[in-house]
Order: C-alpha cells, then sequence, then structure tokens
C-alpha cells in the first residue's frame, strides 16, 4: 500500500508542479558544436535538468531557452556523442563542444566463455538487451527471441499456460535429432526440449525481469566454443548484476488479460442435423432427425473458453553494493489463466548474484535463481471435442449429470466434463546456479574455476474422472508420476589478456566437464468408488485391476577441451581460431571423442586512413568464418547400446515377467556434425545513427542421427544409423537507424532473413515415406515437405464417373489427377503438395518518444511457407457424425454444383491426404504495441522516488493472413523434425492487454 500511495502522491506533484508560476526566469542562449570538426550540431536536445522545460538547436546550431533559474543546469543531448551537463552560475550565454561517443563500437557483448568488445568479434552475434523487452508480458525468455533477430525463427506452437515453443537459428539441421538451440544461463547450458506444442517449457522457471541481455550466436566461429551441442546455434543468456554505489529498490508490476486470437464459425443444430440427414440419406440410410424441428444448439466454444483470462506479474529488486561486494537479489510471482477455462500457470521465482573482491586480484561470486511452478493442463483431447462436439447435443442432462452419448447411443467425451472434471497437475521446483572464483595471477593471465547445478524435481497428477466417458468405463483412471533431474558442470578456465604495441593477444584455455542423471516413479489405479479421492490415494483402485509401478534411472557424461585465439593487428586486422574436444557417453566406444574447430578473420576498414578520407562511413568490418559443431541431442542416452526391457508372457497358467531386447546398438554411432561458412559485412553510418549488417551463410549436416530400417533377421525392424545429410544457406539483413531526434525521438530495426533448406543424401534411398505422416524425405527437397494427392475439382456426373480412375466415386466427391495414367488412382499417384519452409521471415520494430512518453511497435512477418490443415480432415468429413465449419454449408448438391466443397456422405470417401488440406501460412503480425509515459524525476525528488513509469501494453493486436485456421503460427512444429507445419487441434494463441508501472528509489 506504502508503493501505491507514493505512485498516487507522485502523480498530483507532477500535475501541481505543471501549474507552478516560474521565479527568477533567465534566458540563455548559445551555440553547440562537435568536437571532432567543429561544425554546428542540428537537433541537439536541450533540458533544463529535472524538469520538462526543454528546446532543440535550430539549422546552425544555435539555441534560446528561457529557465527558472539563473543557477539551473542544462543537460545537452545528441544520438552518436556523449552527454554533457552544464551549470549555468549567472551566465546568460553557453557555448557547448560534444565529443563523439563511440560507446557502441566499444560495446562489450557476451561470448562462450567470456565476452569481448563489439568491435572486436569476428562471428556472427546478435543482442537482445533489456531494454528492448522490458516490461512485455514474456511467458518464458526464448519469447524475446520473436522477431528481434535475423536468423532466428521462433514459433510459439500452443497458447497453453506453460507450453513448449521451437526456435531454429538459420534452419534445421537434423531429421531425427533435436533442432533446438543450446540454451546457456549464466554459464550454465540447459536443454530446452524438442519445441512439442504438447510439453511444458523448461524455460518457464527463468524469470525475464531477470535477464540483462541475451546473445544469439549463429555461425561456426561463435558456436564452435560448444563443440558437440552448438550445431543448432547457442543463446546466452545473462541475468542482472549488482553495482557498485548507493543501493536501489525497484518494483515491478502488471496485471492484463487474454483472449483467444480468432474462433472457429461451426454449424448450429439445425444445420447439422440437415447436414446428418443428408449424409445418411445420400448412403442409403434412414432420416436421423426430423426436419420440422427446431433443435436448441450448445455452443461448446463459448462454454469453454474465458472471454477474458486474466494475468498477472510482481517483480521486486535490490541492487547495490560496496567495500567490494556487489549484490542483486529479485523476487518474482507470475500468475496466468490460460483461456481455455481451469488451465493455468503460477511461477514463484528467486535470484541471487553475488560478487565479492576478496583480495585485490581475487574474486569469488555466484549467480543462484530458485523457482517453481504449478501448473494445471487442458486434456488436448477436450480442445479438439470442443470443436467436432455435436451442437444439437445438450452439456447436461436433465438430472445434472453430464452427457456421455450422442443421438446414436454412441459414448463420447463430453468437452465440458473434460474441463470440469480432468485432472492434469504438474508441479516443478528448479534451481539453476554457479559459484565461481577467479584469481588474476599476474597482469593479464587470470585463471577461473566455476561450478555450475541444474537441479529440477517435477511431479505430475493426472486424473480422468468417471464424469467423462472414457473415466467411466474404468471407474476412473489415475497416474502419479515424478522425476528429478541433476546436473553438475565444473569449468576451468586460464585466460590471457596482453597488448604489445600494435599487437593485442587474448588467449582462452580450459577443461570442462558435466554430468546428468534421471530418474523417474510413475504409478497408476483404475476403478475407484467415486472421484473425491483423485490421485491422493493410489490404493483405493480396484485390486484386480492393478497396474505395476513404472520406474527409470539415465545417466550421461560428457567431457570436453576448449582452447581459442584471439589476435589483433593495429585494431583493424582481426584473427579467432577456436577448437573444442568433446567426449560423450551418448556414442560409441570407436567415435567417444569428436572434434570441432573453427577459424574467422575480420578486417576493421574503418581504422584504415583511405576508408576514413571518404567521410562517409563510422564503421565497416569485413568478416568471414568457417567451422564445425556438433549435435547430440534428441536420440536419447544409450542409442551406442543393446537394450533389453521387461515384457509379460504366459508360462503354463501363469504371466510372469521375463526380459527381451528393446534396442539394436550400433558402437560406430557418431555426432552429427555441421560445417558453416559465413561472410558478413557491418557498416555505421552518420556517427553510427544508422548501422546495417549482412550476413550470407552455408552450412551442411553431415552423418546424421538418422533410424532407418534394417533387415527384420536382426529381431528389429529399425536403428539408429548415421546416415544422410542436410544443408541450409541463407542471407540475413539488419537495418536500424536514428531516424528523427529533435525532441521527437523516432528510431526504427529492421530483419529479415532468407533460408533455403534441402535434404542432400539420405543413404542408399532417394526418398523416405513415414507411415504416419502425410510428409515425404526426399533428396533436393526441404524437411516439412507435404506429400498427397492432387485433386482436380469436382464430379458432376455420372458420365465423368466412368470416365474416370475412380469408377466407384458418386458426382460430388473429389476427383483425382491419376499422374501416372494407369486408369488408378493409387499410392503412386501422390506427389509433392506444399512445403512448410518460409522463403523469408523477420521482424520491423519502431519506436517513438517525446517528453517522456514513448510508443513502441513490433512487427513480426513470416512468408512463403505453407500449413498442413488437419482441423479440415474432421470439420470438412461431411458425414454428419461431428460437427462442422459453416464453409461447409456450400457443399455440393445437384442444385448446387458451383463448389469445391464436396457432398455429404456417411461413408467419407476422401478421408486421404490431398491438396485441399494445405494453405498458405503466410502473415503479417501486430506483435507488440506499448505506450508509456515516465513522470520527470523533478516531480518526484522530494518523494525519494528516482524512476516512475507507467504503460498500456498489447500483443498479438492484429493478424493478417488468408489462413483460414485459429493462427498461422499454432502449432507450426510437431515434437519431431518431419512433422513440420501442422495444426491439429492446438490450444488457440491468444492477444494479450497489459498495463503496469515501474518504480525505482
Amino acid at each position: 500500500m506504502k508503493i501505491v500511495k507514493r505512485c498516487w502522491i507522485s502523480l498530483v506533484l507532477l500535475c501541481l508542479g505543471s501549474m507552478q508560476v516560474l521565479a527568477q526566469e533567465a534566458r540563455i542562449s548559445g551555440r553547440v558544436i562537435s568536437a571532432e570538426d567543429k561544425g554546428s550540431l542540428v537537433g541537439v536536445t536541450i533540458q533544463e535538468k529535472n524538469t520538462m522545460n526543454g528546446t532543440i538547436t535550430d539549422i546552425d546550431g544555435n539555441y534560446t531557452l528561457t529557465v527558472t533559474s539563473e543557477d539551473a543546469v542544462l543537460v545537452f543531448s545528441y544520438i552518436g556523442f556523449l552527454a554533457k551537463e552544464v551549470s549555468l552560475n549567472g551566465r546568460s550565454q553557453v557555448n557547448v563542444t560534444l565529443q563523439i561517443d563511440m560507446s557502441e563500437l566499444e560495446e562489450v557483448v557476451v561470448v562462450g566463455y567470456g565476452t569481448q568488445d563489439k568491435k572486436d568479434v569476428t562471428g556472427a552475434i546478435s543482442s537482445i538487451r533489456t531494454e528492448e523487452i522490458q516490461n512485455l508480458p514474456l511467458r518464458s525468455v526464448d519469447q524475446a527471441l520473436q522477431g528481434r533477430s535475423a536468423g532466428v525463427f521462433f514459433v510459439q506452437s500452443s497458447g497453453m499456460p506453460g507450453a513448449g515453443s521451437s526456435v531454429r537459428i538459420r534452419g534445421g539441421n537434423s531429421i531425427n535429432g533435436s533442432n533446438e538451440p543450446l540454451y546457456v544461463v549464466d554459464g550454465v547450458p540447459i536443454s530446452s526440449g524438442q519445441g512439442d506444442a504438447n510439453s511444458l517449457n523448461p524455460l518457464n522457471t527463468i524469470n525475464p525481469n531477470d535477464i540483462q541481455s541475451i546473445e544469439v550466436l549463429k555461425d561456426a566461429s561463435a558456436t564452435s566454443i560448444y563443440g558437440s551441442r552448438g550445431g543448432n546455434g547457442v543463446v546466452l543468456i545473462t541475468t542482472k548484476r549488482g553495482k557498485s554505489g548507493e543501493g536501489r529498490i525497484s518494483f515491478n508490476a502488471y496485471h492484463g488479460f487474454q483472449k483467444e486470437t480468432n474462433r472457429y464459425d461451426l454449424l448450429n443444430a439445425k444445420q447439422f442435423q440437415t447436414l446428418a440427414n443428408e449424409a445418411s440419406l445420400a448412403d442409403g440410410g434412414p432420416l436421423l432427425y426430423d426436419p420440422s424441428l427446431n433443435p436448441v444448439s450448445s455452443d461448446w466454444q463459448d462454454a469453454m473458453l474465458r472471454d477474458l483470462a486474466p494475468m498477472t506479474n510482481y517483480n521486486v529488486s535490490a541492487t547495490g553494493g560496496d567495500n567490494g561486494t556487489n549484490y542483486l537479489i529479485s523476487f518474482d510471482y507470475f500468475n496466468q489463466e490460460g483461456v481455455i477455462k481451469t488451465s493455468d500457470l503460477e511461477r514463484y521465482s528467486f535470484r541471487l548474484n553475488l560478487d565479492k573482491e576478496v583480495k585485490q586480484r581475487l574474486k569469488v561470486g555466484n549467480s543462484l535463481t530458485a523457482s517453481y511452478v504449478k501448473t494445471n493442463r487442458a486434456n488436448s483431447g477436450s480442445i479438439f471435442s470442443m470443436l467436432t462436439t455435436a451442437p444439437n447435443l445438450p452439456i447436461k442432462q436433465p438430472d445434472g449429470s453430464y452427457t456421455q452419448y450422442n443421438n446414436q447411443g454412441i459414448g463420447f467425451n463430453n468437452p465440458i466434463a473434460l474441463l470440469d472434471g480432468y485432472q492434469n497437475l504438474n508441479k516443478t521446483f528448479r534451481t539453476i546456479g554457479n559459484a565461481y572464483a577467479s584469481c588474476e595471477i599476474i597482469d593479464g593471465l587470470t585463471a577461473r574455476t566455476s561450478w555450475g547445478l541444474d537441479a529440477s524435481f517435477n511431479k505430475n497428477d493426472t486424473y480422468m474422472p468417471q464424469s467423462v466417458f472414457s473415466g467411466s468405463q474404468v471407474g476412473g483412471d489415475a497416474s502419479v508420476f515424478s522425476a528429478q533431474t541433476y546436473t553438475w558442470l565444473n569449468e576451468n578456465t586460464i585466460n590471457y589478456k596482453k597488448t604489445l604495441g600494435e599487437h593485442s593477444l587474448d588467449l582462452l584455455g580450459g577443461f570442462t566437464q558435466q554430468s546428468s542423471r534421471y530418474e523417474s516413479l510413475g504409478a497408476s489405479a483404475q476403478g475407484f468408488l467415486n472421484d473425491v479421492t483423485g490421485t491422493y490415494d493410489l490404493s483405493l483402485g480396484n485390486p484386480d485391476a492393478a497396474q505395476l509401478p513404472s520406474s527409470l534411472v539415465a545417466n550421461w557424461v560428457i567431457h570436453s577441451y576448449i582452447a581459442r585465439i584471439n589476435y589483433g593487428f593495429k585494431d583493424r586486422y582481426l584473427l579467432t581460431l577456436t577448437g573444442r574436444a568433446d567426449g560423450s557417453s551418448r556414442f560409441g566406444a570407436n567415435n567417444r571423442f569428436g572434434y570441432f574447430p573453427s577459424a574467422a578473420i575480420a578486417w576493421r576498414a574503418i581504422e584504415e586512413s583511405f576508408i576514413q578520407d571518404l567521410n562517409v562511413f563510422t564503421d565497416l568490418k569485413f568478416r568471414a568464418s568457417y567451422g564445425i559443431t556438433g549435435n547430440q541431442d534428441g536420440i536419447g542416452n544409450y542409442p551406442s547400446l543393446d537394450l533389453w526391457d521387461g515384457t509379460k508372457y504366459v508360462f503354463g497358467d501363469r504371466i510372469v515377467t521375463g526380459i527381451t531386447p528393446s534396442q539394436v546398438g550400433n558402437r560406430n554411432l557418431k555426432w552429427e556434425r555441421t560445417t558453416q561458412a559465413d561472410v558478413g559485412l557491418e557498416m555505421g553510418f552518420f556517427k553510427n545513427r544508422l548501422t546495417f549488417v549482412t550476413d550470407a551463410y552455408y552450412k551442411k549436416t553431415n552423418d546424421l542421427l538418422l533410424r532407418v530400417t534394417i533387415p527384420t533377421t536382426s529381431g528389429f525392424s529399425s536403428g539408429m544409423k548415421n546416415i544422410g545429410a542436410v544443408e541450409n544457406k541463407g542471407v540475413e539483413f539488419s537495418l536500424n537507424g536514428v531516424i528523427l531526434d529533435r525532441g521527437f525521438k523516432w528510431t526504427s530495426g529492421f530483419n529479415l532473413t532468407f533460408n533455403k533448406n534441402k535434404i542432400t543424401n539420405l543413404g542408399e534411398e532417394d526418398e523416405i515415406i513415414p507411415a504416419s505422416s502425410p510428409t515425404v524425405l526426399r533428396i533436393n527437397q526441404s524437411l516439412g515437405t507435404f506429400y498427397g494427392y492432387v485433386s482436380d475439382g469436382l464430379f458432376q456426373s455420372t458420365e465423368e464417373v466412368a470416365a474416370s480412375a475412380q469408377p466407384s466415386a458418386k458426382p460430388g466427391d473429389v476427383r483425382f489427377v491419376d499422374l501416372d495414367e494407369n486408369g488408378v488412382i493409387n499410392e503412386s499417384d501422390r506427389q509433392i503438395i506444399g512445403n512448410a519452409q518460409p522463403q523469408f521471415f523477420g521482424g520491423f520494430n519502431n519506436t517513438f518518444s517525446y517528453k517522456g512518453f514513448d510508443l513502441s511497435v513490433l512487427l513480426q512477418y513470416v512468408y512463403g511457407n505453407d500449413l498442413y490443415n488437419l482441423n479440415l480432415r474432421t470439420l470438412e468429413n461431411l458425414t454428419g457424425n461431428q460437427n462442422q465449419r459453416t464453409t461447409v454449408l456450400d457443399r455440393w448438391t445437384p442444385e448446387n454444383t458451383d463448389t469445391d466443397v464436396p457432398r455429404a456422405t456417411a461413408t467419407k470417401p476422401t478421408d486421404v491426404s490431398y491438396d485441399r488440406y494445405v494453405e498458405d501460412g503466410s502473415y503479417l503480425r501486430v506483435k507488440n504495441v506499448q505506450l508509456a509515459y515516465t513522470i520527470p524525476s523533478g516531480a518526484l525528488d522530494k518523494l525519494g522516488v528516482s524512476v516512475l513509469r507507467v504503460y498500456v501494453n498489447a500483443q498479438n493486436l492484429f493478424t493478417f493472413t488468408d489462413y483460414t485456421g485459429l493462427d498461422p503460427e499454432v502449432s507450426r512444429y510437431g515434437s519431431d523434425n518431419i512433422s513440420q507445419g501442422f495444426d491439429s487441434g492446438a490450444y488457440p494463441n491468444t492477444k494479450v492487454f497489459t498495463a503496469g508501472f515501474n518504480l525505482s528509489f
């Protein structure tokens, strides 16, 4: 309450201050010039300190300003120059010379195992600063990547609270392995999962308010220091740390709500019954419903969705330092209710970062975060049932019980019963941290050791109640699953930095070791007397339906040696050599170690006199890199070993337990190896008011860890081998500029990425057609290629049917193209019908500010990709068994032949993969809009408040697309790399509206 009271007092003082009559006014004039060329500076902002009073210089650099006091202090600021404060001390004429600010070139960026000045970086690295994501309602830190970094393709696979996301850096490299980047939080590598829409996102446990910066390492020069885990790119997350000086306390809060971005238009009860009658009669069946009746409709979407789903975040932090000790302490609370009723997420997180200078050359410190996340998850079946359940069925029966049988007496899972009774509760406690000691042995020579820990404890309770049809068939179904993962990391490095005349040297060497152990335990039961106890007491289940518990233990170990050389000559010629050797327990004894070298060169041409004489560039750098990285994720812990598993079999009159082989090992398995070449150009103009970065890259992944068919004489149908290759090549562009800076300030950033993905080798095969997916893996085609039949309209007459390759069809059925012209529609008539890979993607960010107000707008776009709308296979199946989209109102009938929607029929002859289900997935989205006002510090000084900023924010405000599904972004990636671009009953994405404030004192 005290904080809220302070905020209101601040606002009142601001209003009163604006009505005060100026006393002891003084008129000041002068001229502002550049220290570099003594030229006039146009548009320099001159502001009386701690007031809203200010002006700008004219075309000749002159200004005039009336101030409140002869002893006032003026602040001169201009983009590309260092700000300057000047005390008047009674003067009426003040001329000022501003010095060029080279801070952007001198900016420090985080790289693997250290930092570098931005000007000395030879690799392809993009940075996202805390200012860019300030006050955004991010559910997890990886959301900050979307639209803000060239080469990074982010997809929020589901709108469910806590749902996973998917990130591709310069395209996908692997078929069976993971394509997700490596995330490193304060030096501790963590796993982000596979990007599955149905999985929980491990990054939910990290508080976005703690983030200081995010660096995306893209080329081999930047990522090879992480060796076997750098093939998919690396995302370095650095948290905030304390600084010496007076302590500072900050409190940030926002509250808002979410609303689904879209809903399907579905049939009402009358329309549904008309369709069902038509489908039944078409196949000689009976009339199912009396057409003279007007049944009552149930709106299942309206019953399941919240109109406004609230979300709240509170964060308090304290920073400061003295006597060689710096600290940051923060606590965060986040709560999000999902747009599907009963789904939610609640997170508590705590962070403690300490740095202590024990002696002049010895520092110790730690980074520690602890979080607790509780998530109630909606049943995935209830989401699809929401769309398909017949609208002529009531939600509940007259006796108050949920409807469990349709009008044909067939049982179904009532989506509202699933919503209200089904339980899927996940609780996770996770701690990530490390402790370090750093000693400068002699000038320039520093030894560092650190120990890191990533420990998580997870418990998941699920219960299917008897109020749901499937639960009633087994008397309730309960399961409890718990798992714990301990991953420890030890890193030991030595670093030597030395400058000798025109030569600079930075050497790094070290040894790291990491080990992870996973343990799980599960139990389940069925046949309960009622639903009261749920998962609280599994012993209450029916002993005749007892199920054996399950348990699992798995671990992996990796030992690594790292080395890096950074050499510079005359501050313009740069060389980086990097190497890493990784030994992993996941691979066969014949290929335990992998070696991952890289080299990069750069020429800072701006340091050349002939470039400076052009008076065109503020910065100019050319760079090139080449190297090898690897991938070991997504294939399990023991792919090289023969595995055995338990099984049940009948022995006499008893069922007994035995063991049987479950996997054939491959002792020759080795790393997937990604070779990447990159050339880049960085340019700055107009004192770096305009900067441009472009990269062209080519990367190829060989020795894919691919599951392939093997001879059945081995006892197995498939096994893991190093077979195949995938390549990605593309171009990235980033353009950032200060467009206006004359009181009204406008900054803009634009990024664009073109990436071409292609399979170049599948071993002895030219193509692989997965049995369970309408996709194909084919040489010279990309991952995510859709495969199916090509349609050629609808049959209009029996004569057309008789003359076709589909003699059993009827008028109104889909006509398929007989590609091989053999008179039969079969598997050989399938072809490529779409591709999930975009032709290009990117983001466009603009920030406008004026006198304390600032407005930021982020646009995000994707172009040229296809989506496979699996929902249509159900929502347009026209059988009359499930509800349909209103598009089926335009279905073919003898009276309505000018349409592409097939006829109604209960036998569904077109339940195959064909091109009608493939749609253009391109979109342009207003991703984020934020309007904020920072109250002038002068109005807050008497309250001891240094910053008070209020804001409103909107996410996913508008989406422009031709896609007919709920959202062109939902479920773009499945749980594997083959099933990309599929949309199937995903939890809807949301629009998010929030309002909040930042307070510091």
